[in-house]
């Protein structure tokens, strides 16, 4: 019997980091996508939607609040490292280049790699616990504690959509893609993180009931979806200094 609890917590932990390998696998696979589906691939696969969801997720399925977050924390650090290992060893993007003066730029390219992969390994030890514990909340809170979770979470999972249609209205991307100037596909992926998110508080709103609650749940998913707006134009303007 002893085994078998013990087994559980390893054979989840497991799980959590091949879910994490998978997930930057298939962020790296996005990169290579070419055309209108490669925006719409890394909106789906490769976005602060895609891996927040899958954050969330581990927290709302695991059985208590601490297993919750060393198993969200897990999975998106994992997927991080994945993801830049494979530009590492495998697509080689930060080599090739060249100086002004002629001379490699492979040194920039690997500390740019590297100043990268630390900066999204610090978010993800952030966002880890914070979307594994709202995940926890739209399980075991009572209603109006569950709506503010479903909530914020929608809020957290759309900020980089509504930070990205700030930065190109999708009336403007439309008229660019009718004249040619810009791939249709933009125009879907930024669709995508906006309006993907709202299947959690639909969702949930069904599951949980927490329509009764719709206030405090509509309330929630604005504030945050203009905060999480903001921290997202404020990671990439730090992220292009960085890099």
């Amino acid at each position: 019997m002893a085994n078998v609890v013990v087994r559980r917590p390893v054979h989840r932990a497991a799980a959590v980091v091949v879910a994490g390998a998978v997930l930057g696998l298939l962020a790296f696979a996005a990169d290579a996508v070419d055309g209108s589906a490669r925006p719409v691939m890394v909106a789906l696969v490769s976005s602060g939607l895609a891996w927040g969801s899958a954050a969330l997720l581990a927290g709302r399925t695991a059985p208590d609040r601490r297993s919750a977050v060393t198993g969200a924390t897990a999975l998106l650090v994992s997927a991080t490292l994945v993801y830049y290992f494979l530009i590492l060893v495998a697509s080689r993007r930060w080599s090739g280049g060249y100086l002004v003066n002629g001379s490699s730029s492979d040194r920039y390219g690997l500390r740019s790699l590297a100043v990268m992969t630390m900066a999204w390994l610090l978010v993800s030890m952030v966002a880890g616990p914070s979307l594994a514990l709202l995940g926890q909340m739209t399980r075991t809170a009572r209603r109006q504690s569950a709506a503010l979770a479903a909530g914020a979470a929608y809020g957290l999972l759309s900020g980089q959509g509504w930070q990205e249609v700030g930065a190109a209205p999708p009336c403007a991307l439309l008229v660019a893609a009718i004249n040619g100037e810009v791939e249709p596909g933009f125009l879907t992926a930024k669709l995508i993180q906006v309006i993907l998110p709202l299947a959690i508080p639909v969702w949930l709103g069904h599951v949980q009931r927490l329509w009764r609650a719709w206030p405090t749940l509509l309330i929630a998913m604005i504030l945050t979806a203009a905060l999480s707006a903001l921290l997202w134009e404020l990671l990439w303007v730090a992220a292009n200094r960085l890099g």
